[in-house]
């Protein structure tokens, strides 16, 4: 189970403009086959590595993303949800019904699998099931809030009890569009942006309508909500090419960015949002005033393809001082987050799945592979620092 220590050095190169809006799937085809080679490495001031600290065989081929929580790597597949110490020892194993399609939601001590065709809510400590559903029509991806789970059922919004999966409210969506996006949830409210064009706000214990604004001419659905710390914005991204920060008491439009192509997804952290645009950027915005903080150049779009990255699929995450941006070439950019200076990109040993999940220590980073393994690695000699700290 587990593989001998093995560090890979940093490389240099150089920065790159943006192209054209019309990138997107272009963009996604060159990533998944390989955009750029393995020589176009950036560069990191110092010794910046990557140390793998062990790779252990799932039971899964096909990983969705992971989670973290209480010293404990939790994933799941096709096949078994798992839970992995962080010395390398697999903690517990559960076979499932049906394949995971999302990443573990983790309640107090519950945890929920997630798949289009069935769920699974487990005891977190020992992988015990708790209880099991299958939906009136599919699943979509999950929140779990103060004891209860939310996810949509084909065009409805359902409500689970996680202690023993009581089934407590259900709120239809008029006109048959899906909700295939997690809702987000604030102080007993929960927000729902499906594909009729509309944000919803619903009392999160019952499920009654609070308020509902139609905002069809800005969007037909909203996805990756997120409310900032202080509860004054939410964060959400359109069906095309704006992040929008609303306003969580009415769903009034404070301030929308146009990235100028599909935003896949976006990160709310400490006060900020990040995301990467196809038009060759990552940015860096204020989620209060939605002004733009950094942009950092990703693309020359053939200027230079030698330093171009891959695309980028997997969710921008945050630990400590640094954004992990995983590109679909299996390789680790690593930027800080106070004004997106790249300051390492690091290739990793294998095919990763499209997802990079941070640990309790800001230095250490789970991966997937592309067959089944889950690894932890360390990342070290970061500009400013002995390591990711």
């Amino acid at each position: 189970m587990r593989l001998s220590r093995r560090v890979i050095c940093a490389g240099r190169g150089g920065a790159c403009r943006p192209s054209r809006r019309a990138v997107l799937w272009g963009l996604a085809a060159l990533g998944a086959s390989g955009f750029s080679g393995r020589g176009a490495a950036r560069a990191a001031s110092g010794a910046s590595a990557l140390t793998v600290a062990w790779r252990g065989t799932t039971d899964n081929r096909t990983l969705a993303p992971a989670a973290f929580q209480d010293g404990r790597v939790l994933l799941a597949g096709e096949a078994a949800a798992e839970a992995w110490k962080l010395d390398g020892t697999r903690a517990w194993r559960r076979a499932l019904p049906t394949a995971a399609h999302f990443a573990p939601r983790l309640g107090r001590d519950r945890v929920a699998i997630v798949g289009r065709k069935g769920l699974s809510v487990l005891d977190a400590a020992d992988g015990s099931l708790a209880w099991q559903a299958a939906p009136r029509e599919a699943f979509g991806a999950p929140l779990v809030d103060e004891g209860r789970l939310y996810l949509g059922d084909g065009p409805d919004l359902a409500s689970f009890s996680m202690a023993d999966g009581t089934s407590l409210w259900r709120h239809s969506i008029e006109g048959g569009a899906k909700i295939h996006y997690a809702p987000t949830a604030r102080a007993g409210t929960l927000y729902v942006g499906a594909g009729d064009g509309r944000l919803t706000a619903l009392e999160a214990a019952t499920g009654r309508v609070r308020w509902s604004v139609d905002r069809a001419a800005n969007w037909q659905y909203l996805r990756q909500m997120a409310v900032t710390a202080d509860g004054g914005v939410l964060v959400a991204g359109g069906y095309e090419d704006e992040v929008f920060g609303l306003d969580p008491a009415d769903g009034a439009i404070l301030w929308r960015f146009d990235a100028g192509n599909f935003v896949n997804s976006q990160l709310v952290y400490d006060g900020d949002v990040y995301f990467w645009s196809p038009t060759g950027w990552v940015i860096g915005l204020d989620a209060r005033t939605g002004e733009r903080r950094w942009r950092t150049r990703t693309h020359r779009f053939g200027a230079d393809g030698g330093t171009d990255w891959s695309a980028i699929m997997a969710e921008i995450r945050a630990s400590g001082p640094w954004l992990w941006v995983l590109d679909m070439n299996s390789r680790l950019h690593v930027l800080e987050r106070a004004g997106g200076r790249e300051v390492a990109t690091l290739d990793l040993p294998f095919r990763t799945r499209p997802f990079v999940t941070p640990t309790a220590d800001p230095a250490q980073l789970v991966f997937g592979t592309y067959n089944g393994e889950v690894a932890v690695v360390r990342v070290s000699g970061l500009p400013g620092s002995g390591s990711a700290q």
